[in-house]
């Protein structure tokens, strides 16, 4: 948890923020400070019914939690708590250059063998349409070429390119896996939601993070669209993008 730990005092080494509006969809967040400033946050795959209740007293502490108190949600168990606070850490630690459109950088991909950490079907299908066939390790997802979690440490070893969601602070892998990641030539984390630490993500060893960048002059469409249950990966108001670190 050290990892944890540090990424929560790198983010608490930004102004903190006092939050005027949360937006919490089927398949994303989004988190707005008073000051203007904002971000967009991953929503976990609904897997386990339990852990998406909810309770009164919870979620008026999540109303009333600053910047600096909702990222220390990250690894939460609550699904809403999770996206909430990557929509937060985004917000605090934002990318503010222009990244390589994610469709180039897929074109450009020559794996020999590409895993992915966590099912993301538009990624997955991503892949497919361009025929990289990546495995994929995830312990609940029933679908060809996926595999459980656990033969990880035993595959990993050759993998040249390693692909991760954000959900993999979450639920732990990022850390367990971390001897690993260090390892692979290139590793691309993915958002929405990742903060951009360059220096501790370098560290983590991530060579690249694929985030939805947002047009900030369509960001209340972007806040009614996600709202609704749109989708980061079919929205028209932002655009996928990769940025080297």
């Amino acid at each position: 948890m050290r990892i944890f730990e540090t990424i929560l005092k790198k983010l608490r080494s930004f102004p903190d923020g006092e939050v005027s509006e949360i937006v919490l969809g089927w398949h994303g967040s989004i988190v707005l400070f008073r000051d203007g400033r904002y971000g967009l946050g991953s929503v976990p795959t609904r897997r386990n019914l339990e852990t998406f209740e909810s309770y009164s007293s919870q979620t008026q502490r999540l109303l009333n939690a600053s910047a600096h108190e909702l990222v220390e949600l990250m690894v939460s168990p609550y699904p809403q708590e999770f996206a909430i606070a990557s929509a937060a850490a985004s917000a605090l630690a934002p990318i503010k250059t222009k990244g390589r459109p994610l469709s180039r950088f897929l074109k450009d991909l020559n794996p020999k063998k590409l895993y992915l950490i966590g099912y993301e079907q538009p990624l997955v299908l991503l892949f497919n349409n361009l025929n990289l066939k990546p495995f994929v390790l995830d312990d609940f997802s029933r679908k060809p070429r996926v595999l459980p979690s656990w033969v990880g440490p035993h595959l990993l070893n050759d993998a040249d390119w390693l692909w991760i969601t954000f959900q993999a602070l979450r639920d732990r892998q990022l850390f367990s896996l971390e001897k690993l990641i260090k390892s692979t030539e290139n590793v691309v984390l993915l958002g929405p939601g990742v903060p951009w630490l360059p220096d501790l993500l370098s560290w983590l060893g991530i060579k690249y993070v694929a985030q939805p960048r947002i047009s900030h002059s369509k960001a209340n469409h972007l806040l009614k669209y996600i709202a609704a249950g749109g989708s980061c990966w079919d929205c028209e108001f932002l655009s996928w993008e990769v940025y080297p670190i």
